[in-house]
């Protein structure tokens, strides 16, 4: 449903991009480009991983059952990006790409009982000799440096003010970084870290992809420092297995930028 819906809004983006050059065609475009700094937050929308063996108990298995214990998990991600944008103040439209870091961290905790501050967790059941370890929670950061590639397009200003709306499509380049950790409730644990890890998590995937659709507002004069802020709406992740616990394919999010101008009309 949030595919189709992104569909939608890129075919409103076009017939707005064609009605500005319709309207437009007798006179210069006069493009221009400039430099976008950014820097923002997603939440991504997900569930925790079938493979991860909660339990807030030993006598209940779901973490949706009926408990005097919780279970929660968190994600974000942090955004920094620059890119070259080419802007055309005449037709509303303007082409950007460049780099992107953004950084996801993963938070699993919760508790057996209002009196405890760690659950369990599965991590062997062989034969009739299932074990547990009791945990206060588990954490993953994953790191990717991407390429966004976004189409904007502006369909109402006033005075300095300008209401625009964007699609963009977003890949990584490298995977440089990844970390899963367990915080055991008995140090002893601690050295099997690694290896309850292994059991219980899915390699995250190389890739990571992403298709999305915002809408701001920018303050500042044409061809002068704008600044510019903007929220997603829900969007999809393209690439599946970004994450080692939780299983996630939506998120939403905001953003802030500082748009500095490079040149004079084209």
């Amino acid at each position: 449903m949030k595919k189709n819906w992104i569909v939608i809004f890129l075919l409103m983006l076009g017939n707005g991009s064609l009605y500005s050059q319709q309207n437009s065609e007798k006179e210069p475009a006069h493009w221009y480009s400039q430099i976008n700094v950014e820097a923002g937050l997603i939440y991504p929308d997900g569930s925790i991983r079938d493979g991860v063996s909660i339990r807030q108990n030993i006598s209940s298995f779901y973490v949706d059952q009926a408990s005097n214990g919780t279970v929660y998990s968190d994600s974000y991600g942090a955004v920094l990006g620059v890119n070259w944008e080419y802007m055309s103040q005449k037709l509303k439209l303007g082409f950007s790409g460049g780099l992107r870091c953004i950084s996801f961290q993963t938070e699993i905790y919760g508790n057996s009982s209002s009196r405890s501050n760690f659950f369990y967790l599965r991590y062997s059941m062989l034969s009739n000799n299932t074990k547990f370890a009791r945990v206060k929670g588990l954490s993953e950061s994953v790191s990717y440096i991407s390429m966004p590639i976004e189409l904007k397009y502006i369909p109402f200003e006033y005075q300095n003010f300008k209401f625009f709306v964007s699609a963009g499509f977003e890949f990584s380049l490298i995977k440089f970084a990844h970390e899963t950790d367990i915080d055991f409730q008995e140090k002893a644990m601690e050295s099997y870290n690694d290896d309850i890890l292994e059991i219980i998590s899915t390699p995250p995937n190389d890739l990571y992809a992403s298709l999305y659709a915002t809408a701001g507002i920018s303050f500042g004069q044409e061809r002068k420092t704008n600044y510019s802020f903007e929220f997603f709406f829900p969007s999809t992740f393209v690439s599946h297995d970004n994450f080692s616990l939780t299983d996630v394919k939506n998120f939403t999010g905001f953003k802030f930028s500082i748009q500095f101008p490079l040149s004079k009309n084209l």
